[in-house]
């Protein structure tokens, strides 16, 4: 059974600090609510998150988006998709009802109820404390998990973590919504044992075993790994070395905690943090001309 890491209070914003560990949204602080929760509702964040898995060798393509949509898995093959203008179910299970969500991933169907053949999305995670997410349907959602250590298996190769909700006799939600916590915490209580919660990078994969779209509004993951393990940054004429932000010509530099507290503001060319503590930063910059948002963590 793989090692783990076990988490005794919520995240706030994008860490939070304990006696001996420290969580990170997967997810940039710029993009996340208060809460942690990364919302499907604009066309920049599905650009920047969402895009197509190798859909012709059903796998999770390394050159592409952390999120991944899979196909349906029977001809026609339909798809996954993504859009910051579709509306999910509202709280009674009608479309577009009471309390309605827009914008979401809309999960291809199954060809039938209970079938292991619909679509799914796919994630990367470099680690994981707590896997969550918020969907609707208009009808009863049955669903499983799987994963997989390694890139380049198929999704039908990938090892099930979860298909507790795909019976008739248990059904993960009626129509309506549903908050799913906790996923990380799940294992098929068979060998070999899988489960999300790692300290290692890590694939998941949620599968759609339901005759109907099922939409995923949003997500909260939070990961041991500070994001994308970024300390040296080059991005056009924005530099990094680890102590200094440096821009090619004058700008207004603001570094913000992921708190959303700003740490340190300056018009200038260049920014000493090496003072601040570690941890993971934002920092924007602006001189009317080019923007520059970046996040850096300072080590």
């Amino acid at each position: 059974m793989k090692k783990k890491i076990f988490t005794i209070a919520m995240m706030c914003f994008g860490f939070v600090s304990y006696s001996n560990a420290q969580e990170y949204n997967l997810f940039d602080p710029a993009d996340v609510d208060a809460d942690g929760w990364i919302w499907f509702d604009t066309q920049a964040k599905i650009d920047k998150y969402i895009g197509l898995a190798d859909n012709e060798n059903m796998q999770y393509d390394e050159s592409g988006k952390l999120i991944q949509l899979v196909c349906a898995d029977f001809d026609p093959y339909a798809d996954s998709e993504a859009s910051p203008t579709v509306i999910g179910a509202g709280t009674e299970g009608d479309l577009g009802g009471t309390d309605a969500k827009t914008g979401a991933i809309k999960v291809a169907p199954a060809s039938a109820s209970m079938t292991a053949n619909g679509g799914g999305f796919a994630i990367k995670m470099p680690s994981c404390t707590s896997f969550n997410i918020m969907l609707s349907a208009d009808s009863k959602v049955y669903a499983r998990l799987l994963g997989a250590e390694a890139a380049n298996k198929r999704f039908t190769d990938y090892t099930v973590v979860s298909a507790k909700y795909s019976t008739v006799f248990a059904p993960l939600m009626s129509a309506g919504q549903k908050t799913w916590t906790d996923m990380h915490k799940l294992n098929s209580g068979n060998e070999p044992y899988f489960d999300y919660e790692s300290a290692t990078t890590m694939y998941a994969y949620y599968q759609n075993l339901t005759k109907n779209d099922i939409f995923i509004h949003g997500m909260k993951i939070m990961t041991s790994t500070p994001n994308s393990g970024i300390g040296n940054v080059e991005n056009g004429s924005f530099k990094f070395d680890g102590k200094t932000i440096s821009l090619d010509g004058m700008a207004n530099i603001s570094v913000y905690n992921l708190q959303g507290a700003t740490e340190k503001s300056v018009y200038a060319n260049s920014l000493d943090v090496s003072n601040l503590a570690k941890g993971v930063y934002v920092v924007k910059a602006a001189n009317g001309e080019k923007a520059y948002t970046q996040k850096i963590i300072i080590k």
